[in-house]
């Protein structure tokens, strides 16, 4: 009587085993039907297109005159970088040495920026907000989406 309930039980248990593996190939990994598959409309509109990331072009280090209160002007490196749609990457590099000497004139005309005697990068944003007039009438608008001010460097003397 023992044997036959082990044998009814191991039946019971392949038989469980079997049933749940087609189960698992019926609801995972059988391919789908036709109607499944192009359950897509086709007069449904395109998914919008994935916005492109923006390039960064980084241009050579620009040195500009700072006066902290209190204290004599002094010379400090500032590094920029473009902000440009990557279609536009082309145009911008073709017109990066007359961009740079706008940049130049631009930072050497007047007197030095006035900042905190412990300046920070936030307080030498106005450099970036000089440099975008240069950018437009070089560039045109449009073609450059922002100049970043990526670190400042101080001299030391």
């Amino acid at each position: 009587m023992r044997k036959l309930g082990l044998i009814i039980l191991a039946i019971v248990v392949l038989l469980t085993l079997a049933g749940g593996g087609v189960a698992v190939y019926l609801l995972i990994i059988a391919p789908k039907s036709q109607s499944e598959a192009e359950a897509v409309d086709p007069n449904d509109p395109p998914p919008p297109p994935v916005p492109k990331r923006p390039a960064f072009i980084p241009l050579e280090p620009f040195s500009v005159y700072v006066r902290p209160e209190g204290q004599p002007s002094r010379e400090i490196i500032v590094i920029l970088h473009l902000e440009v749609p990557p279609d536009n990457v082309p145009q911008v590099n073709e017109k990066m040495h007359l961009l740079r000497d706008a940049y130049i004139r631009e930072l050497l005309k007047g007197d030095p920026i006035e900042v905190p005697a412990r300046f920070t990068a936030r307080d030498l944003y106005v450099v970036r907000d000089r440099l975008r007039a240069p950018t437009e009438q070089v560039m045109g608008k449009g073609l450059v989406t922002q100049v970043l001010l990526l670190n400042i460097i101080g001299q030391l003397k």
